[in-house]
C-alpha cells in the first residue's frame, strides 16, 4: 500500500473518530450515566462505535420499516463475482476482521459454523455493516423478510443512513448459521436481547485486546465468525452511503468503480473470506474465488 493510500485511510479513521465522539458526548447528555440494572455500553473501535444501552424489556419496533422491489434485492444478494474481484478489500479499513487469539474450538450449531451478530437499528455502524453482511452471507444461502430502514437522524453520526434490517428476517444455509440480533430500535428502544450465548462472546471478543480498551466493551456492530475471526465496528466509512437510497446502493453495488462498492462490496470480501476459513473452503465456488483469493492477506 502507497504512502498516499495510507493517509488516505488515516484520514478516515480520524474523521469517524471526531464523529464518534461527537456522538458520544450527545448521547451522555441525553441519558446520563445508568447503574444498577441498566448497562450502558460506549463503543467505539479504531473506526466507529457508538453508546448502547441493552438492558430493559423488548420493545415494539419503532422504525419505520420498508420493502424494496425484488429486483433492488435481487442486485444486493447477488453482486457480480467479476465486480467482487475488481474491488478486492476496497476502501475497508485496516484490521476490520481480526483473529481471534489462541484458536479457540470452532463455534458450531447443527453442526455448520455459527456466525452471530449482534448490532443496534439506530446505529450508523451496523447500518454499513449491513450491507455487507448481507452481500457476503448470500453467497452462502438464503435471505428472506429483509427490511429496509435508516439509521437514526441528526444529531447523530451518520444520519439516516439507509440500510436493511435483520429483525423478522430468516436466513438458510447448507454452510453456516447465522444468527443476528438488532438489540435496540431507531429510537434506542430495546427490540431484541442479546442471547446468553451472545453475551458470552461479546464479554470475551467485544472487549481487549479486540477493542482500544475495557471503556469501549460492549461494542455495535459485533460479528463473530465460529470463534475464529471478529468484527467490533464498521468495516469501513458509512458516509459512502450518505443521501443515497436503497436502490441506489444497490445499484453501485454492481459498479467496481463507484464508492459503495468501495466499500461495501471490499467488506463482503473480507467477510466472505473469514466464512470460508470457518468453513474448511465450501463451498469452493466461493471461496476460490477471485475475490476471497485477494481477501485472505487482509486477515
Amino acid at each position: 500500500m502507497g504512502k498516499a493510500e495510507r493517509n488516505r485511510r488515516q484520514s478516515a479513521r480520524e474523521k469517524i473518530a471526531a464523529q464518534q465522539a461527537a456522538a458520544r458526548r450527545a448521547e451522555n447528555r441525553r441519558r446520563g450515566l445508568i447503574a444498577g440494572g441498566s448497562v450502558v455500553v460506549v463503543l467505539a473501535i479504531v473506526v466507529t462505535f457508538v453508546v448502547i444501552k441493552t438492558a430493559g424489556s423488548p420493545a415494539k419496533a419503532t422504525a419505520a420499516r420498508a420493502t424494496q422491489p425484488a429486483a433492488v434485492v435481487k442486485q444486493i444478494t447477488s453482486v457480480p463475482d467479476a465486480t467482487l474481484a475488481s474491488v478486492g478489500t476496497g476502501s475497508t479499513y485496516q484490521n476490520a476482521v481480526q483473529t481471534i487469539k489462541d484458536n479457540p474450538a470452532l463455534l458450531t450449531q447443527n453442526g455448520k459454523p455459527l456466525i452471530t451478530y449482534v448490532g443496534a437499528e439506530y446505529c450508523p455502524y451496523c447500518a454499513a455493516e449491513r450491507w455487507a453482511l448481507t452481500v457476503a452471507l448470500s453467497k452462502f444461502g438464503t435471505f428472506k423478510n429483509l427490511g429496509f430502514i435508516h439509521s437514526a437522524p441528526a444529531p447523530e453520526a451518520d444520519p439516516s443512513t439507509p440500510t436493511l434490517t435483520f429483525y423478522k428476517s430468516s436466513y438458510t444455509s447448507s454452510y453456516v448459521e447465522f444468527e443476528p440480533t438488532e438489540a435496540q430500535t431507531v429510537s434506542h428502544a430495546t427490540l431484541e436481547k442479546p442471547t446468553k450465548l451472545q453475551n458470552q462472546l461479546m464479554a470475551k471478543y467485544d472487549a481487549p485486546p479486540y477493542v482500544p480498551s475495557s471503556s469501549y466493551d460492549g461494542s455495535f456492530p459485533f460479528v463473530d465468525f465460529a470463534n475464529k475471526y471478529v468484527i467490533n465496528g464498521a468495516s469501513y466509512d458509512p458516509a459512502v452511503l450518505k443521501g443515497l437510497t436503497w436502490a441506489q446502493v444497490a445499484a453501485a453495488l454492481k459498479d467496481p468503480g463507484s464508492p459503495v462498492a468501495k466499500g461495501v462490496d471490499g467488506a463482503a470480501n473480507l467477510i466472505t473470506a473469514a466464512i470460508c476459513k470457518a468453513t474448511g473452503g465450501k463451498p469452493g465456488s466461493v471461496c476460490t474465488s477471485a475475490a476471497v483469493t485477494k481477501a485472505n492477506g487482509a486477515i
